[in-house]
This record gives structure tokens, sequence and C-alpha cells, in this order.
């Protein structure tokens, strides 16, 4: 993707901002972050705004409406909770439509600015993570009087966990990935051994579903907001728990209990945290990513790239505490 191209479509969607909006672009900054995201920070003669391209090569808007559809539903979502008093960043619409389209086809979408920086992994602080507790219950709770999904976009199904972990050892086998298969016959052991029921009392319902530090802004007066709602799904909001508290407590190995204290009492503010509830998150958590990252073509990414060595570092870290969770979480 070339300078030049970037910057014709910024330009493009500039000019479209404005007859959609009134609001006059002077300048566009592209933020390089997301694959194949395109994505600016645009200095308008109001506030600065957000811009999001929705790059043909991914998402495919102009050949699947049912795409777009899904997307707008989310952002709708996203726009609620702002105005709900939720700390994300409101979405512009036009005419109830939350993407845009220009008259090539560009599909985008506007959303304010929020000024925060994200911190590193495991370095939130007691008084950051009260606040992002209270605003992910309170996220959860106004989502519950949101339409449902006919069924949840993932459940807990051992048949199906085991049917991704045979592709995972097949690869690392053929690829003579000996750590990778030490990890597979932890994960098959864990997993062999758990009781799924335990899961039938979890609440159903949407979520944001990739509450992780990139995607929580701060600034000198606490947090800033929660970002990138494009994951959004109905499924189980506890899995949006231990996301976060993994996310901005785990730190050298070990869960710092005190921001943990401090994320529970803030959710609390909202919804209840019943006893039970923290350790079956994180057993949540690690079923639907142990299998994305537990795996051979991860692994040598990640001795290139610290953020996937994170997520192979928070799945060791439930897989050695997973005996224990409980005791360690129910007195939170």
């Amino acid at each position: 993707m070339i300078t030049d191209e970037k910057e014709s479509w910024a330009a493009e969607i500039a000019d479209h901002v404005k007859k959609q909006f009134g609001i006059a672009v002077n300048q566009a900054t592209p933020i390089h972050k997301g694959w194949l995201n395109v994505k600016w920070k645009m200095e308008t003669d109001q506030a600065p705004i957000f811009v999001k391209f929705y790059h043909p090569d991914r998402y495919k808007l102009h050949l699947h409406p049912e795409k777009r559809t899904a997307i707008e539903r989310t952002l709708e979502l996203q726009n609620g909770l702002n105005l709900s008093g939720v700390r994300c960043p409101g979405v512009y619409p036009h005419h109830d439509r939350f993407i845009q389209e220009t008259s090539t086809g560009l599909h985008y979408a506007v959303l304010e600015w929020v000024e925060g920086d994200p911190k590193p992994a495991g370095c939130l602080n007691e008084a950051e993570m009260f606040e992002l507790g209270q605003h992910t219950g309170k996220m959860h709770k106004w989502l519950q009087s949101a339409r449902p999904l006919d069924k949840p976009a993932w459940q807990p199904d051992k048949e199906g966990y085991l049917r991704e972990w045979r592709k995972n050892w097949n690869q690392a086998m053929e690829a003579g990935d000996e750590i990778v298969l030490e990890w597979q016959r932890r994960s098959l052991q864990l997993v062999e051994s758990l009781d799924f029921q335990i899961f039938d009392a979890c609440p159903v319902g949407w979520l944001h579903w990739d509450l992780w530090v990139d995607n929580i802004l701060v600034n000198e007066q606490g947090l800033a907001g929660i970002v990138d709602f494009d994951r959004m799904a109905a499924a189980y909001p506890e899995i949006d728990i231990a996301r976060a508290i993994l996310s901005g407590s785990l730190s050298d190995g070990k869960l710092r209990t005190d921001t943990v204290k401090s994320f529970a009492e803030g959710y609390r503010e909202h919804l209840e945290l019943p006893p039970g509830t923290l350790d079956r998150a994180m057993i949540l958590l690690y079923l639907i990513e142990s299998i994305w990252w537990l795996r051979t073509e991860i692994r040598a990414e990640s001795e290139l790239r610290g953020l996937l060595g994170r997520f192979i570092e928070e799945m060791h870290w439930i897989e050695d505490n997973w005996r224990t969770l409980r005791d360690q979480l129910d007195v939170i």
C-alpha cells in the first residue's frame, strides 16, 4: 500500500465528510495500526475526529452487504454506549447510517477522537483499573437491553475445542515443534479434565470482546476511553472481565491482586460478580484464546513480536494456576 494511495483516500473521504457532516478537514494524520486498517486523526474546523476506512481487501463490504449491516449494528451499539455515559467514542451517524460511502465506493466511519494512550500490559494502576471496572460493568449492563443475536457467536464446546486442538497438534507435528507440542499436551490434559457444565450458568449477551490494554486509553485524568469495538459480538460478557484483568494486572508472571480488586469494586457498582465468576471467566477465555495463541505459527511470530508473546504468557499463567484459580479469585 503506497503513501500516495492513502493520501488519495484521505482526500476523498475528507471531501465526503464535508458534504455529509458539514465538517471541514484541515489535516489528516495516518495512524499505523492493524492489518489492512487505514485510520486517520483528522483535524477539522470543529473538534478532531477519528476516521476508519474499511479496506476492501479485508472487509469486502462492497460484496457482502450483510457484513456492512453487522458492523453498523456494532457501531450503533457503541454510539448508544457513549450516549449512556460509558467512556468510549461516539459515532457520527448520517440519516441513521453509521458507515458512510463515497461516490467511488470507499466505506468509512467517523468517530469522536479520544485523547489518551495505551499503557504497557500489566501496568494499569488501581485507580485506572477501578474506572475500567466501572465502565465495563456499565457497558455490560446497558448492553443487556440490546436485542440479542439468534445464538451466541461462540459457545464453550469440548468437541469443538478438540477439533481445533488436533489441527494445531498436527501443524506442530509437521513442523517438528517440540515446544508447541508440549504446550498442546498440557492444554489437552486440562481441557479433558474440565466439566463443561460449569458454563451452563454463564450470562449470555453482547460484549466488547477485545478488552486489552491496546484498546484501553488513559491520560493524566485516568481512563480516557475504551476503543475499537470491531470484534463486538453476542456471547459471554465474562470474557471481557477475564481479558481486562489479565491484560491490566498480570505483571512479571504474577497477578496484582490489588488492581484486580479495584476492577471488581468498580464493576460491582453496576453488576454483581458472584463467587465463581472470575475463575470461570478465566477458563472461558482460555478455551477460546488458547486455540489462537498456542500454535506453531504464533510461536514463531512471537519471537519477533512482543504482543503475541504477551498473549502466550497469559495463556500459560492460566494453565499454571488452573487448579487454584478459584482460591485466588473468589476472595476478590
